[in-house]
């Protein structure tokens, strides 16, 4: 087997976390064995990561019986998707802050411009033509 983490219980945990009963997972088991369902979950919930997948034990048993997982060493393969996710949920974070920033930024900038107007400012006639008509354009909304 190899891999000493894969259990029953992580099975079924992980069949939670794709929305399949720990039953369905139990006669999954007892039918193919730990080894090829822990390895077909790991595919699904990339999937689900991914994109919408209706009906995820339905779609796990075929992936079993079709070996979707490429054949290669099942710790290697979980690790490379468990990657793949990690990398996912970073860019999104990553994504999430650059908006949240983007946000503050345009609030402070606002808050600078009511309190000091940039046309007021010392450093005016140094700012080009095209970005003054920016400037004008976005206080005028």
């Amino acid at each position: 087997m190899g891999d000493g983490n894969v259990t029953l219980e992580n099975c079924i945990f992980h069949g939670g976390r794709c929305h399949i009963t720990p039953d369905t997972i139990k006669a999954l088991v007892k039918r193919y064995g730990l080894y090829m369902v822990d390895r077909e979950l790991a595919v699904l919930w990339y999937e689900m990561f991914n994109q919408e997948v209706r009906y995820p034990a339905a779609w796990l048993k075929r992936a079993i019986e079709f070996s979707y997982s490429p054949q290669i060493p099942h710790e290697e393969y979980v690790q490379d998707k468990h990657g793949k996710i990690r990398q996912a949920r970073g860019l999104a974070k990553e994504k999430a802050m650059k908006e949240a920033y983007a946000k503050i930024d345009e609030a402070m900038a606002a808050e600078r411009e009511a309190e000091m107007p940039a046309v007021q400012s010392e450093f005016w006639q140094f700012v080009p033509a095209k970005v003054k008509e920016k400037i004008a354009a976005s206080s005028a909304k």
